[in-house]
């Protein structure tokens, strides 16, 4: 079967590999993607590289204990309906389980939330990803290994980046985060960011249709402080494509 026009885009193709890989192409739009992949190297080959990217996050998450109350909570609805609720819970866990354990522990509280009070999931073909995430961003470094994860919640407009290998800079030198627009490539601020484990931080409007409009974003060391120029400096320390999770149609 030849692969359609578009998925010759290699944006599109990029889109859609990595929606594939963290689970967030769904339903009919999944299984038509699944039929191009079998029939075209380039595609699967594509996938296989998101699959190596994301990897090294799966590595480093720590596991998550959930509390006695919820297993005891999730075993009497599998006896309710034996196997059905596991599967829905492994297919909104099957994205999570590449971010950090902060995250996990809050997609876990997502996902068992039907469990435990006892309300019903669409069938998975017409179930959407959470809206608790909204964009994804896996930040490489130069050497194309996955040191950042940035992760954005419309619906508490905040932003949360973890470093996963945090890059080695001078102690006085800032980290400053930016959005390139998809549109005409212009390079915007999201503030600068503290090298730790974890940050997080509330988004303005401005801010949060910088992301909606990003076709990446990018991780820069600058001066203490931050640009003084309003655009990043040649020191690029990470960059990511910022992947739509919730709603994206191909």
């Amino acid at each position: 079967m030849p692969r359609p026009l578009r998925y010759k885009n290699p944006e599109l193709l990029d889109r859609l590999a990595s929606n594939y890989v963290i689970g967030a192409l769904r339903g009919k739009a999944r299984k038509r993607f699944e039929a191009i992949m079998r029939e075209d190297e380039t595609v699967a080959q594509r996938v296989r590289q998101w699959e190596e990217k994301f990897q090294p996050l799966h590595e480093n998450t720590a596991p998550v204990a959930p509390k006695t109350a919820t297993w005891s909570a999730i075993s009497a609805r599998i006896n309710d309906a034996p196997g059905q609720l596991m599967e829905k819970l492994l297919r909104k866990l099957s994205f999570y389980k590449y971010l950090s354990a902060a995250a996990l522990s809050l997609a876990l509280c997502i996902a068992l939330y039907p469990a435990l009070s006892g309300t019903e999931q669409p069938h998975p073909e017409q179930a959407t990803l959470t809206p608790s995430v909204n964009y994804v961003a896996v930040m490489e470094n130069t050497d194309e290994q996955a040191v950042m994860v940035v992760t954005v919640d419309k619906a508490a407009r905040q932003l949360t980046l973890n470093i996963v290998e945090k890059p080695v800079i001078a102690q006085n030198a800032t980290l400053q985060l930016w959005a390139v627009s998809r549109d005409d490539n212009t390079v915007s601020s999201l503030g600068t960011i503290e090298l730790k484990g974890q940050t997080q931080r509330s988004l303005s409007q401005r801010e949060w249709e910088l992301i909606q409009s990003a076709e990446h974003l990018l991780v820069s060391k600058e001066k203490p402080g931050g640009s003084a120029t309003g655009a990043p400096s040649a020191q690029l320390l990470a960059k990511g494509l910022c992947v739509k999770v919730a709603g994206w149609q191909s």
